[in-house]
């Protein structure tokens, strides 16, 4: 026999008579309506974008760090040809070419004489990006030194790569010139050539700088003031 709640409670009516006692069978068509299902397209033109502008910012840093990255090598110990001890680690620094090369420096025998060669590149770490390198030779030509400073003059100034342009320099040996020759790219060199009574002097000082993105030509006149620091020392111990 069913007791009464106790006083103050109420019971909860139950199902009516004839419905399911376990559970309540919703029909078909009933209950609260279902929100619209969102669309996936802005999500996936998000991420697609997304994708696209950190692919561009990697790429854009690939190049950064390649261009302006350390253009040297680790310094050296290479003992070059006495000769090229007139070159002071001071005017090397000034060039940006204080790593000394073996491979690229000898002295060579010549049938009236002799030509010594030195060359320099960048060291790691000191020279900063981009790119040098400074070859200087010295040739005893004899009695032929004038001719043969006239032919070195007409092979620079008939070079292909670009177009030169000469100038010549006041006070330094018998005779002196500056060459420059522009490339259509960055790479930019500036060759000075001195007569010394029977000595030929060569100062080869090019390279180019590292830009934003990409090369770029180097100051001229910071460039020239190198290569001219070079030529002097080595003509004036000479």
């Amino acid at each position: 026999m069913n007791q009464p709640p106790p006083h103050g409670w109420h019971q909860q009516p139950g199902p009516p008579q004839n419905w399911p006692q376990q559970g309540y069978q919703q029909q078909p068509g009933w209950g609260p309506p279902q929100p619209p299902g969102k669309s996936k397209v802005p999500l996936v033109i998000g991420i697609l974008f997304g994708v696209l502008v950190l692919g561009g910012v990697i790429t854009c840093l690939v190049i950064y760090l390649n261009v302006n990255k350390d253009g040297g090598s680790e310094k050296r110990a290479d003992k070059l040809p006495a000769l090229c001890g007139n070159v002071s680690e001071a005017a090397l620094a000034k060039a940006h070419t204080t790593n000394p090369n073996a491979l690229m420096s000898r002295e060579t025998q010549l049938t009236k004489g002799i030509r010594t060669t030195c060359s320099w590149n960048q060291t790691k770490g000191v020279d900063g990006s981009g790119h040098r390198t400074t070859d200087v030779s010295v040739t005893n030509e004899r009695e032929e030194a004038e001719s043969a400073f006239s032919r070195s003059i007409s092979t620079y100034m008939g070079t292909t790569q670009g177009r030169p342009l000469q100038k010549p320099i006041k006070g330094l040996g018998d005779e002196a010139v500056v060459i420059l020759i522009e490339t259509k790219s960055a790479f930019t060199e500036m060759a000075i050539l001195v007569r010394k009574g029977e000595l030929i002097v060569k100062v080869d000082h090019s390279g180019w700088d590292a830009g934003l993105f990409s090369n770029t030509k180097p100051d001229l006149e910071e460039l020239e003031a190198a290569a001219k620091g070079v030529a002097e020392e080595m003509v004036a111990k000479l």
